[in-house]
């Protein structure tokens, strides 16, 4: 158990060192447009992708408002807040769970990973031309969400495929 310990804690550090690395970086240093539109055929996008438009922190999410690379952008940049506050809460849980019972571990895991998401969004209000938004911290929360559940459900099917009678 202290092994696995060790590595989910070293993991979690990689992760949260990461994403405040990230969060200290300016957008500008980010930005993944030119390489998208390098790879991406525009025409085929607009054809596909063309009629979706949504508002996303009070700005119209669309191939229109932002053209095709930054369109696909926004939902990488998405999908990795989602991912990571999943992948964070999933290694909390592992870390708590070398100290405690996984009834205590799983909402603890849940509210650390969520501070985490909170404390992520405040980090970015000290970096240049990067913006701390609610709907992210909602993004982040529901990743998070997803995971614990998941967690809950396989510790749901451990439990009961244990007490399953033999024979």
């Amino acid at each position: 158990m202290k092994g696995s310990f060790l590595i989910y804690f070293a993991l979690l550090c990689i992760v949260l060192g990461a994403t405040f690395y990230s969060s200290s970086t300016p957008y500008e240093k980010q930005d993944i447009r030119g390489n998208i539109g390098h790879l991406i055929d525009a025409k085929k996008a607009s054809h596909y992708l063309g009629g979706i438009s949504f508002v996303y922190g009070k700005k119209e999410i669309s191939i229109k408002a932002l053209g095709v690379p930054g369109f696909i952008e926004f939902f990488i940049r998405k999908a990795t807040h989602f991912l990571t506050f999943a992948l964070t809460a999933f290694l909390m849980y592992h870390v708590l769970r070398g100290w405690t019972m996984p009834q205590t571990a799983l909402p603890w895991s849940g509210f650390l990973a969520l501070a985490a998401a909170v404390l992520d969004e405040w980090h970015q209000s000290f970096t240049p031309n990067r913006t701390p938004m609610l709907s992210d911290v909602v993004l982040d929360g529901t990743g998070i969400c997803l995971m614990l559940v998941m967690i809950g459900l396989v510790l749901a099917f451990r439990t009961k495929r244990k007490r399953r009678p033999v024979g």
